[in-house]
């Protein structure tokens, strides 16, 4: 492993933690991350005038450069993903979720929740789990390149049961999977692919247990839609 800066990993540690369990004081901070005080102090004023966190009363909260960090990451994607996924939530009326592929892992780049059901999954923005778990990883290691693709399965302990899984999506052109990431959430993805046939993304559907029975009933709005978001980016290859 690559060696890393002691103090860009305090830092991010302390950004990550008031991103998600903020407003968090100082020695809330310290406590949580087992962190000297002072450390936490110097670090909270350095992230507090770069703008990556604000000051409040009851303690410090994700600053705006967060977002306008966040809207830089994959634009045109998630610009045509959320206009897809808008039309696809109508239809399914589930969570739908945009995965880009970040190294060995994925990650959460838009998600798209509907409100028809008082029961429902929603993912945070930013999460990442590996690309052999879970629906969504698999339904872009299915369609990388063999060479990126046979790195990634020559690293797991069962890797024909994998290579069997990617085959399955690469024919039927979708995943599933159960159970495997959350207690109790099930989805279906499909690859947004480019003009190669290689993955750019996924797009997902993440149901509760209750509904779980009924998942495989919105594959073929899922593939539509997925093939409709995988046109937009094929079209914009030069034409010979």
């Amino acid at each position: 492993m690559a060696e890393i800066s002691k103090t860009a990993d305090q830092a991010l540690s302390v950004l990550l933690a008031v991103s998600e369990k903020g407003p968090r004081t100082p020695a809330q901070l310290a406590r949580d991350l087992q962190m000297n005080r002072t450390v936490v102090h110097r670090l909270l004023s350095t992230l507090h005038q770069r703008g990556f966190i604000i000051r409040q009363d009851d303690g410090y909260l994700p600053g705006t450069m967060l977002v306008r960090l966040a809207e830089r990451v994959q634009p045109e994607l998630r610009a045509r993903g959320r206009a897809t996924m808008l039309q696809l939530v109508e239809v399914v009326a589930e969570t739908v979720v945009l995965h880009v592929r970040d190294g060995d892992d994925v990650l959460v780049v838009e998600q798209v929740v509907s409100d028809r059901h008082p029961v429902r999954v929603e993912h945070k923005i930013g999460s990442r789990h590996p690309l052999v778990l879970g629906a969504s990883g698999r339904a872009i290691l299915a369609f990388l390149d063999d060479a990126a693709k046979g790195r990634i399965i020559r690293d797991v302990d069962d890797s024909e049961a994998l290579t069997r899984q990617l085959e399955g999506a690469r024919q039927l052109g979708y995943t599933l999977s159960h159970d495997e990431l959350q207690e109790g959430v099930h989805g279906i993805a499909v690859p947004v692919l480019d003009g190669s046939g290689h993955a750019l993304a996924s797009m997902a559907i993440l149901v509760p247990a209750s509904r779980a029975g009924k998942v495989t009933q919105h594959v073929g709005a899922l593939l539509k839609a997925g093939q409709e978001l995988s046109a937009t980016f094929q079209s914009d290859l030069p034409q010979s």
